[in-house]
This record gives structure tokens, sequence and C-alpha cells, in this order.
């Protein structure tokens, strides 16, 4: 298991097409991804745009990002899942303005 903690960056922060964009990464992985806004105690499954939507995450706001691989030893695959969550959500703002 890995985790991380992001800062939303985009000035709409995690509405539809953001959720979206990070339930499709986390599904090309076989890795469980579970999100939590930071300082509340509900988790989501990074894999269902519902759920990712519920958090409401605001500009500022910060999630933590746990993957969790299925035979718990490929951490490489964790490595590479958050690491790339990071890159769209820090750097790339999810791609908006």
């Amino acid at each position: 298991m890995k985790e991380i903690i992001v800062e939303i960056k985009n000035e709409q922060g995690v509405h539809a097409r953001p959720a979206g964009q990070i339930v499709n990464i986390a599904k090309r992985y076989k890795a469980t991804l579970e999100i939590e806004k930071v300082g509340e105690n509900e988790i989501v499954d990074g894999k269902n745009v519902f759920g990712v939507m519920t958090l409401g995450a605001a500009k500022g706001e910060k999630l933590k990002l746990r993957a969790v691989s299925e035979n718990e030893g490929n951490s490489e695959e964790e490595s590479k899942l958050l690491e790339e969550l990071r890159q769209m959500i820090e750097i790339d703002k999810f791609f908006e303005k």
C-alpha cells in the first residue's frame, strides 16, 4: 500500500469531468484506489465516478490517495498509479485553465 496527498489546483475543483478523468486512470490499473478528503473520514472508491464526485473537493483542498495492489507486493504499480494521478491533479490541473 502506498499513499500520497495532493492539492486540488484547478479553479472548478473536482466536478464531473475531473472525477471521470481520475476514474479512467484508476481503471487502467489492477490496484484499488481509495480517496479521502483530508480532514474528513469518508473514503470513496477511486474507480467510481459518483463516489469521487461526492467528495466535493474544491480548489485548495487536499485529497489523500491510497493505492493497494491485489497481491500487496506490486509497489511499482501502486507508485505508477499515484504518480500519474498526482501529475494530472497538481501539474496538469485536469487540463483546465
